[in-house]
């Protein structure tokens, strides 16, 4: 909106000058420069943020795929913890069945193939 309005304010500035065969007043000159000027700067940072912006689209594409992607370990298996945790050592997944039938999404406790609260239901 704001570029489309400096379009118009440049457009009206040039045409009169252009029309008329008189001398533009003082100081006219120079103010349609700086308005020439400033719609040059606003259409170089437009660039500027429609690459950025585009890049960013990229980026949140990308990690919507990977997220769609994401499939739960196997059984006893071991979860993946992606890119960003991969300094932190991977946990086996808990083995034990929730109410709804589903697996249980929580990293196995040490030296069990149960989590926490899965293993006082096996015991």
């Amino acid at each position: 909106m704001r570029v489309a309005a400096i379009v118009l304010l440049v457009v009206t500035l040039v045409s009169p000058a252009s029309s008329q065969q008189e001398q533009a007043p003082p100081g006219e000159l120079e103010r349609v420069e700086k308005t020439l000027q400033y719609a040059t700067d606003l259409k170089a940072k437009l660039a500027a943020m429609s690459a950025e912006l585009d890049q960013f689209i990229a980026e949140l594409s990308e990690q919507k795929g990977a997220l769609q992607n994401k499939k739960p370990a196997p059984f006893g298996g071991i979860a993946d913890a992606g890119p960003a945790d991969a300094a932190r050592p991977k946990a086996a997944r808990c083995a034990a069945m929730t109410a709804k039938g589903e697996r249980c999404t929580r990293p196995a406790a040490t030296g069990s193939r149960y989590c926490k609260q899965h293993q006082v239901a096996h015991q």
